[in-house]
């Protein structure tokens, strides 16, 4: 019984290993409630960068100003990117509810958004975008091509994002990594054979232990019988 005890455990540690490794395999590290915004040739003087969103018929994000977001940015709801409206382009910081500014690092290049849903949801939503240069007021120094990334389903989450400039250049990507369920099933598809394997390990050792101990009785039982024909 100690040999079968001690094989189970073996075979459980191996387990638990694969169920590891299998998790770090399929790990996607992304952050689907930030995006960020690369910028390269900003014209002179830009102090962030917004996303400029077509707006839909009765859209479920759109408000009038967003307050929060222009306490954030030091402007009002006056400035220039808050009343641009060119091509049914609108600010998604000042104009939307579902973004919140967090940081513009103009020594590196970057803006960052916190986002209020998850970013396939909300882009799934605004497919097409533009990116507008900003001065510290909100005025616009200049305004991207458009561009548009391409839809995501369920099945490819979680999603990352790629939003760069170059100028009035524009480029968008979409990465996906494995999906969400295939985190359980891939290690659930060694789990379960393994625990098989153990417990047969463990089931055959019983029997034959079993089978061993009867035929030792039954061994003792004719010596007994010899001795008592004696």
């Amino acid at each position: 019984m100690k040999r079968a005890v001690k094989a189970f455990i073996a075979v459980y540690f191996t387990v638990i290993m694969c169920f590891i490794g299998g998790m770090t395999a399929f790990a996607w590290d992304v952050d689907t409630l930030r995006q960020n915004i690369t910028l390269k040739n900003a014209p002179e003087g830009t102090a962030f960068a917004d996303i400029l969103v077509k707006d839909k018929k009765n859209d479920k994000y759109a408000v009038d100003f967003n307050e929060e977001n222009g306490k954030l940015l030091g402007v009002g709801k006056d400035c220039g990117l808050a009343k641009y409206e060119e091509g049914g382009y609108t600010s998604m910081l000042l104009r939307h509810n579902c973004a919140v500014f967090e940081k513009s690092d103009m020594e590196n290049m970057y803006v960052m958004f916190g986002l209020k849903e998850e970013n396939d949801e909300i882009f799934n939503h605004f497919s097409q975008v533009k990116v507008a240069y900003c001065d510290k007021d909100g005025n616009i120094l200049g305004v991207t091509n458009a561009s548009a990334f391409e839809t995501v389903h369920f099945f490819n989450t979680p999603a990352a994002y790629t939003i760069e400039t170059n100028g009035e250049g524009i480029y968008c990507r979409v990465s996906t990594g494995p999906p969400y369920f295939m985190m359980l099933v891939v290690p659930v598809l060694v789990l379960v054979p393994s625990f098989g394997i153990a417990l047969g390990v463990i089931a055959k050792r019983l029997r034959k232990k079993a089978q061993t101990a009867k035929m030792i009785k039954r061994i003792q039982s004719g010596e007994v019988d010899n001795e008592r024909k004696e």
